[in-house]
């Protein structure tokens, strides 16, 4: 083998045993930031409706052949849509059939304020578990301060 061949397999070396390690890491950072959302917000900062007709407009916009074709296309694979079809049957469950007007929370029934906090508690589940499957952010760091001119 030649020097440079050594040199460019020490190289791919060091950096997949860089890839190994950083699961670990990344594992962290997913934690702390699960663990920041839930000791910092409240189930107030959530949405407390959930509309019957808007979940069915997401999930036949997932199967329709755009959603499936995009879904193919990012991940080689099609989408099963698993997501919008337990949105859906949430929202049968605790969303109403169309949008409502906002009542002041005095005027609510005890089962429109159950079906309230399930709703809010939904949402925050479904972004712990969309934090806790990791991001662009596990591999980028946010950028502190704007750049005046990004793009010179």
């Amino acid at each position: 083998m030649s020097k440079e061949k050594k040199d460019d397999d020490e190289e791919l070396r060091k950096l997949w045993e860089q890839f190994q390690d950083s699961s670990d890491a990344l594992d962290e950072k997913r934690k702390q930031v699960i663990e920041t959302i839930d000791r910092n917000t409240g189930l107030n900062d959530y949405p407390c409706k959930l509309s019957i007709m808007t979940a069915l407009d997401e999930l036949i916009g997932c199967f329709a052949l755009g959603g499936q074709f995009k879904h193919y296309y990012r991940y080689g694979s099609y989408d099963l849509c698993e997501k919008q079809r337990k949105k859906f049957w949430f929202a049968l469950k605790h969303g109403s059939l169309f949008d409502q007007k906002d009542k002041q929370v005095e005027k609510l029934s005890e089962t429109e304020l159950e079906n309230q906090v399930q709703v809010q508690e939904f949402y925050k589940k479904r972004l712990l578990q969309e934090k806790s499957n990791g991001s662009s952010e596990d591999v980028w760091d946010a950028r502190e301060e704007a750049k005046s001119y990004p793009f010179r």
